[in-house]
C-alpha cells in the first residue's frame, strides 16, 4: 500500500536523522574536549565533520531506499555510534599525518593520559560491533542495509587505525593495505562486474575484521613498542590480504561457472 510505505519511509527517516544528530553531537563534544585539552585542531575537526557528513548523507538515502527496514531501529543506531567513532578516529589519524601533531602518542610516550584516547575509542568501536549484531538477532530486526552498515562501519574503522598507526610511527605505509583493501574492492567491482556478486556468510572474513581491529588497537597503546606494534600490524594486514584473495577467487570461480552454464 502506498500510503503505509510512505508513512514507514517517513519514520525510518525521522529515526535516523535523530540518531545522526545524536551521534553527531556526540563526536563534536568529544573534539572539542580534546581540542580544549590541546590535542585537537581546525584540520581534525574539519576531516571529522566531512567523514561524518558522507556517513550521514549515505545512510539517510540507504535507510530510505527501496527495500530498506521501516524503522531505523536500535542495532542501526549503535552501528552509526560505531562509524562516528571511527570518523573521530580516521579525522585525528589524518590531521596528525598531515601536520605532524595532534592527539597520537608516539611509542613509549605513556605520561599524558590522552595518549590513551584513541586506542580506548577503538576498544569502545570493537565492542559495540559485538552489540550491534546481538540487537539484530535478538529483536528480529537483521536487515540487507544493517549487515552492509555494519560491514562499512568496519572498514571504516581500520581505515582510520591503520592510518593512525602509520601517522604515530608504530607500522610502515604498508600499514595503509589494511584499511584500503575494501575500498579497492569496491572500485574494482564497479570496473568487473564479477566481483559485484554477492558472497556467502563467513565466519573466517568476521574473524578477520576483528583480528585486524585488535591488532591495530594494541599496536597503538601507549605503552606497547613500536617493534611490536609493527609485528602485530603486520600479521594482521597479512590476514586481511589473505581473506580478500580468499573472496576475489571465489567471486571468479563462480563467475567463470556461470558463463560455462550459460
Amino acid at each position: 500500500m502506498p500510503h503505509v510505505e510512505a508513512s514507514s519511509l517517513r519514520i525510518a527517516r525521522a529515526e535516523a536523522g535523530h540518531a545522526i544528530g545524536l551521534v553527531g553531537a556526540l563526536a563534536a563534544l568529544a573534539l572539542l574536549a580534546i581540542g580544549i585539552a590541546g590535542h585537537a585542531g581546525t584540520a581534525a575537526a574539519i576531516a571529522t565533520a566531512g567523514i561524518y557528513a558522507t556517513i550521514a548523507v549515505l545512510v539517510l538515502q540507504a535507510a530510505t531506499a527501496a527495500g530498506a527496514p521501516s524503522r531505523f531501529g536500535s542495532a542501526n543506531t549503535v552501528t552509526l555510534l560505531r562509524a562516528g567513532i571511527a570518523a573521530l578516529v580516521t579525522g585525528l589519524a589524518l590531521e596528525a599525518l598531515g601536520t605532524g601533531r595532534g592527539l597520537l602518542a608516539l611509542p613509549g610516550e605513556i605520561g599524558d593520559l590522552w595518549a590513551w584516547a584513541v586506542p580506548a575509542g577503538a576498544v569502545v568501536a570493537l565492542i559495540l560491533d559485538g552489540i550491534d549484531g546481538w540487537l539484530a538477532r535478538h529483536r528480529r530486526i537483521a536487515s540487507a542495509f544493517g549487515a552492509r552498515f555494519d560491514m562499512e562501519a568496519d572498514a571504516l574503522l581500520i581505515l582510520g587505525l591503520s592510518l593512525a598507526s602509520f601517522a604515530a610511527g608504530r607500522a610502515g605505509i604498508w600499514v595503509l593495505t589494511a584499511g584500503a583493501l575494501r575500498y579497492v574492492f569496491l572500485l574494482s567491482a564497479r570496473l568487473w562486474p564479477a566481483l559485484a556478486m554477492p558472497l556467502p556468510p563467513s565466519f573466517r572474513r568476521k574473524a578477520v575484521c576483528v583480528a585486524i581491529g585488535v591488532a591495530l588497537v594494541l599496536g597503538l597503546v601507549p605503552a606497547v613498542s613500536a617493534a611490536t606494534a609493527g609485528v602485530l600490524a603486520g600479521a594482521g594486514v597479512l590476514a586481511v590480504a589473505y581473506s580478500f584473495a580468499v573472496d576475489t577467487l571465489w567471486l571468479i570461480r563462480q563467475s567463470a561457472r556461470s558463463a560455462v552454464r550459460a
